[in-house]
């Protein structure tokens, strides 16, 4: 697999320089993921970063024997568990394949021990940060301030195609409504175009 897209990506979000890829190259392997495989499970310690190349993950948290989809990951997008990775606490979401996934991994700390040397990382890992949290405090103003289908619609303009490769199960849950909700939902939206 191409290291490249490894790099694509970076570059699309803080510019890496080629004596820091040179560096960081290395430290990237790929890694294929099984349907219904999981990349992290709650409770798990945190050593490695994504980045999906091909495939579908989700993301969810359990209580009370329930699982609560949180988001979920399609290609050119890095399905890790930040927080986790970031405190060095265990995990406390899941992060499960959907379908077969084709993924690039690196160590996040042998990352962190290259900031010294190259500040391009370190900066690329604040604008992370800094866009993990502007998309997290308005998904989570949307869920509360939004009706079931204002959301739905977001959904698909955000995750275009994907409604047609997973469960509806999975939908209903990243927005938090039934799965019999999630249907009729569909249906109006289908009767009135």
């Amino acid at each position: 697999m191409d290291t490249q897209i490894i790099f694509e990506a970076f570059s699309k979000i803080y510019p890496i320089t080629s004596e820091a890829w040179q560096d960081f190259e290395p430290l990237v392997s790929p890694l294929s993921v099984s349907r219904n495989e999981f990349l992290v499970l709650e409770g798990d310690l945190v050593e490695n970063a994504y980045l999906l190349v091909d495939g579908i993950v989700r993301v969810y948290y359990s209580q009370d024997g329930n699982e609560y989809n949180k988001t979920f990951f399609i290609p050119g997008m890095f399905p890790t568990a930040l927080t986790a990775l970031i405190s060095r606490a265990p995990s406390a979401l899941s992060f499960q394949a959907l379908t077969p996934c084709k993924l690039l991994q690196f160590s996040f700390r042998k990352m962190q021990d290259l900031y010294p040397k190259h500040r391009c990382f370190e900066s690329l890992m604040l604008k992370i940060i800094e866009q993990q949290w502007i998309k997290k405090e308005r998904h989570d103003i949307r869920m509360v301030t939004n009706d079931a289908t204002t959301n739905y619609l977001i959904f698909r303009e955000e995750f275009p195609g994907l409604e047609n490769l997973i469960p509806q199960y999975h939908i209903a849950s990243y927005l938090g409504i039934t799965p019999i909700q999630l249907s009729r939902i569909r249906s109006q939206m289908a009767h009135s175009s």
